[in-house]
Formats: structure tokens, sequence, C-alpha cells
């Protein structure tokens, strides 16, 4: 949601999501109309400045069942938006959809509000801070206003409403947590009652009451509160409790110094705070795991052989000082992280995927040191080189994971599958954070995923590892114009961006969104002062010297695609670089089949994989499909060409086959 201009503040429009779908300026209703306008203002709010498309936008409206007219319709929706919202508000047509730009100014959004307040009121609680932490965590929560999304169209709250609930939930239960440091034990009884009459099953909640009622002097009624949850789970899931809610159940049992305030725990002595007893797993579905239900300042349990605490691995390299945009992608990967009520199997384990130069090694570090406090055993980070010539063998990545959780080297059993059972057996009962970058491929990444229901794994890879079992991906696109900009003007100086604004655009227009490639131009401009923006300008658009312009330093785009294009099978190779030749606009399968001298069916499988490998786009809908190449990607793709193949194949233009076949673009 980046600049347009400027409204006064006399203008203030306040677009509120969390709740009732609304608009207000100066205190005045917006009339929005029906489901439908809502819809499609919700929608674009939800998409933070990124293109909205067509497709989306139907499925949205009109579920499985749309009319004839839908891209009229949607016009007709997008044009009421943005007249209903005023002037400062550009309502875009950016093709293949939607999207909408707010100003810096002038504009209130509740959900980005409250997201910046969770945010703020997370970081003081991780840094020892619980009443700075429960203000902005209440106000946070005060600014909803009900379920979020209220009158919009049933397809759009199915997909974001849970999303939100969860954001919310996570942010009530940090509350609750800076108010447990605070000692308003006794008055959070009730509200927890409360909450967990409303939501059974969420073992956060649980764990605070066990809290709550053991520090105003209740330990039967702590104990009543445990034996209560896992009555629940059993009869609801079948489950019994998480490990960690059976290590708080033990800590009662003892009366041990972690069911303490931080304050109080800090003052004693810390030979007098020994480490919580070890719990024995209880039987439960491998399919099923559960989160931490403990306090967040409660030490994690020891483990057979765990090593020393202040020993846990602390692996992660520093998280880019000038990360930019993903902000979505970050909250969802934290919320997923953090999340204490039951988690589904996709829940633990995250793919971060995307084209090379995306970005995804930004996004996983910035989510993991986000989270880093969650995961008290230890946060290990391993680069299994899977796009270089020789990826990590599972054997050597296992005796390394090994050797970081404290098994010494002499002792690192020899065959894989005794690696195997030494690392589930040392990660059982731990809440390890793992990031995994550069995955190469499934068979490799199966033997290092832990088992245990504590641990949470973050992998990046350029594939998307499809066949692995039970795991959430995260699917990054190129950068939106605002985001690039402000990262272009991070690396470059805002002095230099701001005295030549027209070749700063067309600096950040060049590099199409993508973070590496605006790493490269803007490193590139601060490190010579001398030359004009323009000279770069004018060097990195001409298409003959684009690629060998973002090269600099240990960087280079070329480098990368280059890396990543050799482990493609020839036959995708191919299929790329012909890509190059049929032109920038979607190509459907029957006009790369012509150029490849194949069928279309064998086409549309080569184009298929390109974009499951994230190579290609794929546009259109009612199984008319068409696949894009990234501008970036093209370039090299068209020197693939020219190198392997010599000639560009002879076609029917594309932009006259796609023609008849694209329905995205009416408006």
């Amino acid at each position: 949601m980046g600049p347009v201009t400027t409204v006064t503040s006399a203008e203030t429009l306040h677009l509120n999501l969390l709740g009732p779908v609304e608009a207000h300026r100066g205190g005045t209703p917006v009339r929005l109309g029906g489901p439908k306008p809502r819809t499609v203002l919700a929608a674009l709010l939800l998409a933070r400045g990124r293109v909205v498309s067509d497709t989306r936008l139907t499925t949205l409206l009109w579920d499985d069942r749309p009319p004839a007219t839908c891209p009229a319709q949607l016009h007709t929706y997008a044009s009421r938006v943005r007249h209903l919202l005023g002037p400062g508000i550009e309502v875009e047509r950016r093709r293949p959809g939607y999207l909408i730009r707010l100003p810096e100014r002038g504009v209130r959004v509740d959900l980005l509000e409250f997201q910046k307040r969770a945010a703020r009121g997370t970081e003081a609680l991780a840094a020892g801070d619980p009443a700075t932490a429960a203000g902005e965590l209440r106000r946070a929560l005060a600014i909803w206003r009900g379920a979020a999304l209220g009158g919009v169209c049933d397809p759009l709250a199915d997909a974001e409403r849970d999303r939100l609930e969860e954001e919310r939930l996570v942010t009530l239960e940090r509350r609750i947590d800076a108010d447990l440091e605070l000692g308003r034990h006794s008055a959070l009884i009730p509200e927890l009652i409360a909450l967990i009459a409303a939501d059974p099953l969420r073992e956060g909640l649980r764990g605070q009451l066990m809290t709550a009622l053991y520090r105003s002097g209740r330990q039967a009624d702590a104990l009543a509160a445990y034996r209560a949850a896992r009555a629940t789970l059993a009869d609801e899931l079948g489950l019994e409790p998480s490990a960690e809610l059976r290590r708080l159940h033990h800590a009662l049992l003892t009366g041990h110094p972690s069911l303490l305030p931080r304050s109080a725990r800090d003052a004693a002595p810390e030979s007098s705070v020994p480490s919580p007893p070890a719990v024995a797993p209880a039987a439960q579905s491998p399919a099923a795991p559960v989160p931490r239900a403990v306090p967040p300042t409660a030490p994690a349990a020891a483990s057979p052989g765990r090593a020393d605490r202040h020993r846990a691995p602390a692996e992660l390299p520093p998280a880019p000082a000038d990360f930019t945009g993903r902000d979505q992608e970050v909250m969802r990967l934290g919320t997923a992280l953090t999340s204490r009520r039951p988690r589904r199997p996709d829940q633990a384990v995250h793919v971060v995927t995307g084209m090379p130069g995306i970005g995804k090694t930004a996004v996983a570090l910035q989510t993991a040191h986000r989270v880093r406090r969650s995961y008290p055993d230890g946060q290990i980070h391993l680069d299994l080189r899977g796009s270089g010539p020789e990826p990590l063998e599972p054997a050597d990545a296992l005796g390394e994971l090994l050797r970081l959780v404290g098994v010494p080297a002499p002792l690192v059993p020899a065959a894989l599958d005794e690696r195997i059972r030494a690392w589930r057996t040392r990660t059982a009962d731990r809440r390890l954070l793992l990031v995994l970058e550069d995955a190469a491929d499934e068979r490799r990444l199966r033997p290092l995923l832990p088992v245990t229901d504590g641990c949470a794994v973050l992998i990046t890879s350029r594939s998307g590892l499809y066949a692995l079992e039970g795991v959430s991906r995260t699917v990054l696109a190129p950068l939106s114009p605002p985001e690039s900009r402000s990262l272009f003007e991070k690396l470059a100086g805002r002095s230099r961006t701001g005295a030549e604004p027209s070749s700063a655009t067309a600096l950040v227009d060049a590099c199409a969104g993508l973070p590496l490639a605006l790493r490269i131009a803007g490193s590139k401009v601060a490190a010579r002062p001398q030359w004009t923006l323009s000279r770069h300008a004018d060097r990195l658009t001409d298409p003959d010297r684009t690629l060998a312009e973002l090269d600099f330093s240990d960087l280079s785009l070329r480098d990368r695609l280059m890396g990543a294009y050799r482990r493609l099978e020839p036959a995708a190779r191919r299929a790329l670089r012909f890509h190059s030749a049929l032109g920038p606009n979607p190509v459907p399968a029957a006009t790369a089949a012509r150029a490849l001298g194949t069928g279309t069916e064998e086409a549309e499988e080569l184009l298929a994989d390109l974009a499951a490998a994230h190579w290609a786009d794929v546009a259109g809908r009612n199984g008319e499909h068409a696949y894009r190449l990234h501008p970036l990607v093209r370039l090299f793709a068209r020197g693939m060409l020219a190198e392997e193949e010599g000639a560009a194949p002879r076609v029917l233009p594309v932009r006259s086959s796609w023609a008849l076949t694209r329905t995205g673009d009416t408006a």
C-alpha cells in the first residue's frame, strides 16, 4: 500500500476490516453498498499493495458460479470502490487484476494498526517489559469490533477470517502472558474460564489458567484444570495433552519455581532454581502435533542427554537490517510458529519458495528471529547447498545437526538409520527451531525433520517440495512497486533517489520487483556516487547489458539463475529457452508446442513443470492456461537461447494467439 498522494487530516479515511467492513471519512460513514463492493475493497486491502487477479476476485465474489458478464461486473465494482473512497485513493487496473494504492498519510486501516501494535507488544514482552507489552497488546485488541470481514461474500470470509481470528487469539494470549508477569493472576481467572468455554481446545489458555490458579494459591484447582483439559482433548480429538502442558502439570505437582513470574525467578539465586522435570512422551497421533501451552517465561523441560541450557544452539545468521515488504508473509509464518492451539501437521513444517533471487532466505530469517524466544532449546540454521553442484547428503546433515544439539563428534553414529534415530531421540520433548536453507529435494530433506510436537522447521527451497508430506508453503511473489522503491532507496540513499526521481523509477522498474536485482542495483549506485542515476539507468535498462549490470561484488543475478537453470532437466531447459522467444505476454501450450515441435499435451507438461519450479507464472482460467516469464528470467533465457540454439524459432505472433484465449484482460 505505497504512497500515491497525501490526504489532509480533515479528510482522514478509516478503512475497517476487523469487524463489519466499513469506511468512514472524517467520522461520516461511506456508503459502500452490498457484499460485493465490500468484498472487492476487503480483498484489495488484504493484498497489501499487490495485484489481486481477476480469477481470484471472481472466485471471491461468485465462488464457482460466475456469470457470463463477470469481467464487466468486476470493472463496475472496482470503479464503484474507487469513486466511493474519493481522491487520494487509487484502485488501479493492473493486469491480470486490480490493486489499491493508499497514500502515506490521511488513511488508517484498522488491520495494519492492529498488527503494528501487536508486534510492538510482542517485542516488549520478549524484551522483559510486561507493562509496556500489556498496554500495547490491550490497545491492539481494542481495535477489533467483532468477527472480521463482516458483510463480505462467503468465499472471502471463509478464506481469510480464520487467519485473522488466529492473529487476534495469539495477541490475546500474549496480553494474558504480560498480565501474568505483572501479577494480575487473580483478576485473569474469570476471563480465562470464559475464554476456555468458548474455545475448549486451545491449550495455551488452559496452561495460562493453570498458572493463574497456582499463583493465586489454588494448587488443587490448577490440577483440576489440567484434568479437565486432558479429558476434553481425549474426548474431542483422541489426544493426550501436549508435552508442554504435561510439563506444566509436573511443575504444579512439585511446586517448581518456573511457575513464578520472571521477576521472582530472577530474584532467586540460580542454584536454587532447578530445571523442571522431564516428562515421558504420551502416546498420541503423530498426525496431529500440538504446540506449547506453558507461559513463554517458563523454561523448557530437560530431556535425556540434553546439553546444558547455556549451550543451546543459537545458530541463526542475522536477518537483513534493510528487510522490506513481506509483512503479511512474515506475520502468517510467525503466527503459525507461535500458535498454541492444536496444530495441524502442516503447521509445524513451513516451506518458503519462489524463483531465484526472490528473497526466500530473508523471509525465513526475519521470521525466525521474530519467534526465536518461543524456542528456548535452541535455533539451528543449516545450509543444505541444494542449488549447488554438491547438495549436502542426509547423513552429513544429520551429523552436523547432532553435534549442534550436544552429541560429541566421536559418538555420532556412522550409519544413516542410526543417525536418524539419534536425531529423533535428541529432539524429543524439546522446543527447537530448525531453519534449513536451500533444500534440493524431498529425499534429502525427509530424514532431517523432527517428529516431536514442540519443534518447528522453516525450509527455503527453489522447489516447492510438493511431494513432502504435511507442510505449508509460502510462495513469494515479486515485491510491489512501492516496496521495490522503498528497498532501493534504503540501499542507494534517499538523497540520491530524491535528486533524480525519474531515473530512480527507471532503475526500480528494470529490477521488476526482484529483491536480489534491487539489492545489486542499489548497492552499485551507493558504491559509485560520482555517477548520476541517469547513467546507471541508461546502462541497466539496455536489454543487451541488463544482466551484466546486475553483477556487483559477490552478488550476481546471472550466476544465481544459471545455478538453478543447470538443475533443470534438459527438456525443461529447452522449453524455457524457446519460451523466451515468444514475447512478454502469457503463452498458451499450443503456441509453445509449435515452437518446441511437440504436441500440445507435452508442451503443457513442460510449461507446468517450469511453473512448479517458479520459472514461470500461470495465467488464464477454465482449464485454458498460459505461462509468462518474469522479465529478468526472460532476458536470461533469451541469452541461453542464442548461446545454445543459435536462432529463435518461427511461430505465430504470441499477441494474436493469446488474444483468443485470455479472459482476464477486460476492464
